[in-house]
């Protein structure tokens, strides 16, 4: 794939034939190209990745959400083996192979990625979203549901609350209120733009705990692999 970074390692992740040393070598090379930087446009749409995983078979979602009119303006579906099982840290050996190619695929432009994984807030410095954003170029944010690493206290109440998550000294993520009441997410900086940007994005899209994007990127990816294991 061309247009993917690095083309050795991109297609290593395709394949899923990345060794546990390899992988993690790989993912301190993606933290050192990791970019918390300004976003250099004004998004309009997020996208949401998401994959949902048989015994043997997985699919993957995409959804694009534009955030002017909260709806759906594109969605497209992959299917695929199970390229690896899961390994704490190393989740991006198992989601990458699927989800890389159907964000490259993405007929719009001025979007920002959404990933159900973190970025920045992660043992190595890069998880899954800072993955995807490096090898396609793209600003994209981690999502995720609990810490992998590091600690921060806890957010307000209220929707949009958030406080910082540090790690090694470092600030690296945030815990955002994404509804009143409810356990916040770990919201983290993939790749190119600010964690107060991931933050308000994130935010911005979110009517239940998960962004829409990744609730209907989620929703979709299961009712396809149900699909097509002959479900309805």
């Amino acid at each position: 794939m061309s247009h993917l970074r690095w083309g050795t390692c991109g297609e290593e992740i395709l394949a899923g034939t990345m060794a546990r040393g390899e992988a993690e070598a790989f993912l301190r090379s993606v933290a050192q190209r990791v970019r918390e930087v300004p976003l250099p446009f004004v998004p309009s749409l997020l996208v949401g990745a998401d994959v949902a995983y048989g015994e043997r078979q997985a699919v993957a979602a995409v959804v694009v959400w534009d955030l002017r009119e909260g709806k759906v303006v594109w969605e497209e579906t992959r299917e695929g083996p199970v390229a690896a099982e899961y390994r704490p840290g190393l989740f991006f050996l198992r989601e990458a192979p699927l989800v890389l190619p159907l964000l490259s695929r993405v007929p719009l432009d001025g979007w920002v990625a959404l990933l159900h994984g973190h970025g920045m807030a992660h043992p190595l410095g890069a998880g899954l979203a800072s993955v995807v954003g490096v090898l396609l170029g793209r600003p994209t944010v981690g999502c995720a549901g609990s810490l992998l690493c590091g600690r921060g206290g806890e957010p307000g109440e209220e929707k949009g609350s958030w406080s910082p998550v540090w790690w090694q000294g470092k600030r690296v993520g945030a815990f955002l209120r994404t509804r009143a009441g409810v356990k916040p997410l770990v919201v983290s900086v993939g790749h190119g733009l600010t964690l107060e940007e991931a933050v308000g994005l994130v935010h911005a899209a979110s009517v239940y705990r998960f962004p829409e994007p990744l609730r209907l990127a989620d929703a979709l990816a299961r009712k396809s692999l149900r699909a097509a294991a002959g479900g309805v």
